[in-house]
């Protein structure tokens, strides 16, 4: 049994993240939440990512929270994965992302000897690392899965697989009910996730992912009640396991710092590039400027990046326009156009998110509807524009604009397969992206919508609100486990 000291020790958590910024971000914001809640929080990164997203770490640890990152070494050539890539949005192309997948894999047995050197009362792993979840099981670790989506993407998804109703049309158009949501959604075929469709491969992987559930203590998510409620109930009663909906855990972001290098670390170039769009923000109107951004793995056919770029020029809106790394192809009439001057700004590259939403001149935002970009928009109180892609996207937008009543469709019928962008052709054309900015940026009701619904996000993360105290259930739980740990035969 406990003492009464080792009662008040702090709970020791490891955070262990699917490396790539999507997931990477939040996972970081997570640990500092509960190094803010009196946890000693460790976050194991690979060597590149640590360098990339440590220095939120290491400000927070300066600032006396018990936080720091623990850095792997990636087998990438072990897993015959070469060019030094160690994020998914770092990759050139497809091809690499299988041994990318290997060498993550090979983090398994790294893991579980990091497990089995230190003193560690929970891991919190990313959903998409089932590995994680059996690391070290002679300790008897308590594991809580991040699920990197919210609970309504994750029903959704659960449906798809359990009961198929995808498999009863006749077309990829042809509309069909999801069964047994609180709520009446229709999707069609092309709107679905990969995994989801007959004969898909990454299916294997997912069947991994539901093995993995019955060595899961909880689920750890990054969103909050007044947003989907019922949902987070409906997961609870599906998977049997308590859900512990802690966020938006950006809003564990208010330091300048953190949010002008998010995910940046101590790149030369970031606080330049984040400077540069503040100060062109700084000279527009209030809720003048819609932000187009589509996350750190979207790659449009160059034809729809142009297409797209012409929309936004013939919206006659205000616009900041990060076009991506991946998407970095030649903009005629975009950039030199001369309707766009003092216009539009297009960043090449990255743009510090999070400062942008909170910026009081952006009025909206152009999304692929990545679950990061959904609650870090519901924090911000800003309404969004839905542009899904690939993955869970489409799930996401049935959320924000069919239920929550925050978001508009651009009007996307379909997404791109990830890495096969190229093939897929125009999927929004100029006109649909010009009419829907503008209807948008004017729609008041939304606005309001979305700003009550940033007013409840950040009620929800303060002191006696539903992710507060979520929060410290989850807290509570590791330490009702270390005792009964600690109580077992041989233990004493």
């Amino acid at each position: 049994m406990q003492s009464a000291e080792e009662e008040n020790v702090a709970p020791r958590m490891y955070f262990i993240p699917f490396p790539t910024p999507g997931h990477a971000l939040p996972m970081s914001d997570l640990a500092r939440l509960f190094a803010s809640r009196g946890a000693e929080a460790t976050l194991v990164l690979t060597r590149a990512n640590a360098a990339r997203f440590g220095g939120a770490v290491a400000r927070a640890a300066a600032a006396d929270l018990r936080i720091r990152i623990h850095a792997l070494p990636l087998p990438a050539e072990t897993a015959g994965l070469t060019g030094g890539h160690e994020s998914a949005d770092d990759l050139p192309n497809r091809e690499l992302a299988g041994p990318f997948a290997v060498a993550v894999d090979l983090l398994a047995p790294l893991f579980a000897d990091l497990l089995r050197s230190q003193s560690a009362d929970a891991v919190v792993f990313d959903s998409v690392l089932p590995w994680a979840a059996t690391a070290a099981p002679e300790l008897g670790i308590p594991r809580y899965a991040f699920t990197g989506t919210g609970c309504f993407a994750l029903s959704v998804q659960r449906a798809l697989l359990v009961h198929s109703p995808q498999d009863t049309v006749a077309s990829v158009t042809e509309p069909f009910l999801v069964p047994g949501l609180p709520d009446e959604v229709r999707l069609t075929k092309s709107r679905l996730a990969e995994a989801t469709l007959p004969g898909a491969h990454s299916r294997e992987f997912l069947n991994r992912v539901f093995d993995g559930e019955r060595a899961t203590a909880g689920w750890v998510v990054n969103s909050f009640a007044d947003l989907e409620q019922r949902y987070i109930e409906l997961y609870e009663k599906e998977t049997g396991k308590p859900v512990f909906a802690v966020g938006p855990v950006c809003l564990v972001n208010s330091d300048g710092d953190d949010t002008m290098e998010r995910g940046r670390g101590g790149e030369a170039c970031a606080a330049a590039e984040a400077a540069r769009v503040l100060t062109w923000l700084d000279t527009k109107p209030a809720r003048s400027v819609v932000y187009v951004c589509f996350g750190s793995l979207t790659r449009f056919p160059r034809e729809q990046v142009a297409e797209l770029g012409m929309g936004l020029v013939d919206s006659g809106m205000n616009f900041v326009w990060v076009v991506g790394d991946k998407n970095a192809a030649p903009l005629p009439d975009v950039e030199d156009d001369a309707a766009v001057a003092g216009r539009g700004l297009v960043v090449m590259g990255w743009a510090p998110q999070v400062a942008v939403l909170r910026h009081a001149a952006v009025g909206a935002f152009v999304t692929h509807c990545g679950w990061g970009a959904v609650t870090e928009s519901a924090a911000a109180g800003v309404p969004v524009l839905t542009w899904p892609v690939f993955a869970e996207q489409f799930y996401n937008e049935a959320l924000v604009v069919g239920l929550a009543g925050t978001g508009g469709s651009v009007g996307a019928e379909r997404g791109y397969v990830w890495g096969g962008e190229e093939s897929g052709g125009v999927v929004v054309r100029r006109e649909m992206v010009a009419e829907r900015v503008r209807a948008t940026m004017e729609d008041k009701g939304l606005r309001q919508r979305a700003e009550e619904v940033g007013e409840r996000a950040r009620r929800a993360v303060e002191m006696g609100g539903s992710s507060y105290e979520a929060a410290g259930e989850l807290l509570d739980d590791v330490r009702r486990r270390r005792r009964e740990r600690a109580a077992e035969p041989g233990n004493k």
